[in-house]
């Protein structure tokens, strides 16, 4: 049988921009006339990990812009409740009577901050479910693989 170091060998690379400004290079080596099934299980490797390291880049960016939409969050809530009180503190001094009737310039801004907090919590939703998703991607690194009928050892369609 030949020595490790004289039979023939195939490099593979697997680039993947993890920011604007940094990108990750994975390299393998597989012997030229390898299974297919080998091939594809140092490919599927290399992918999950280039996957898990960008999910521990997206992590970092989604925590920095869930924190700044809970702060968006607060103060949506606070410039609503403020509003409100202005309103009926206008209706008081206005010596009207019976409930508060919205001009409808009003209405309208009301209805616009009550929107905007609708979105806020809406993209606040959106924002930890992709958290769950990527941690959950840097907690088992072959979820990718895993989720496409993969075993833990990369074979396909050995599970379930």
């Amino acid at each position: 049988m030949d020595e490790p170091d004289k039979i023939p060998s195939i490099g593979i690379s697997y680039q993947i921009q993890t920011r604007p400004t940094r990108t990750l290079v994975l390299q393998a080596f597989v012997e030229r006339d390898c299974a297919p099934e080998t091939l594809n299980g140092v490919l599927d490797k290399l992918r999950d990990a280039a996957e898990r390291q960008q999910a521990y880049e997206y992590i970092d960016d989604i925590k920095k812009e869930l924190k700044a939409a809970h702060l968006r969050a607060a103060k949506q809530a606070i410039m609503i409740d403020k509003t409100d009180d202005m309103i009926k503190r206008e209706w008081a001094t206005s010596n009207r009577r019976g409930e508060v009737r919205l001009t409808e310039l009003q209405k309208q801004k009301q209805r616009e901050a009550y929107e905007n907090a609708e979105n806020i919590r809406l993209q606040i939703e959106t924002m930890s479910a992709d958290l769950a998703t990527y941690e959950a991607a840097v907690a088992n690194g072959r979820m990718a693989s895993v989720r496409d009928g993969a075993d833990a050892a990369g074979r396909p369609g050995q599970l379930g």
